[in-house]
């Protein structure tokens, strides 16, 4: 997906599978950071253990070209994940929200973790595109 003349999104077989497997692990009611392509709602919306989806993606441009293409899926807000209010409290987040799995972007997912663990319920549980990886670096860092 182009936005203004940028790549914006890309949707590969192998990321569906991986947003699949996400959406397999996921429980009660969910948090989506990034609606993308809705790839990962879709699967969640299937996932018997999921109550409800709840995305959060911040450019409405995301949406309006989903729209033209698809349906959207879930309960879509138009917001920043970074200012979201911390009352409302979920089993699971899923973050999608930096470019690439690469060293580069662990900053990106520090500062998503840290979010997202304000967000959660009591045992509630961080699932991201990436997380395994980031966490070895952490855990490197130590």
């Amino acid at each position: 997906m182009f936005i203004n003349d940028r790549l914006w999104m890309w949707d590969l077989p192998h990321e569906k599978k991986l947003q699949e497997d996400l959406a397999k692990q996921a429980f009660g009611d969910v948090l989506v950071a990034g609606y993308g392509f809705g790839i990962v709602t879709k699967f969640l919306l299937k996932n018997r253990k999921v109550k409800s989806v709840t995305s959060v993606e911040k450019y409405k441009e995301v949406i309006d070209k989903i729209k033209k293409l698809d349906k959207i899926y879930g309960n879509v807000v138009i917001a920043n994940f970074y200012n979201l209010p911390e009352d409302r409290k979920f089993d699971c987040v899923i973050g999608d929200t930096w470019a690439e799995i690469d060293a580069k972007f662990l900053k990106d997912y520090i500062k998503f973790k840290e979010k997202a663990q304000k967000l959660l319920k009591k045992n509630g549980v961080i699932l991201a595109w990436g997380k395994d990886y980031f966490e070895y670096l952490l855990r490197k860092k130590k």
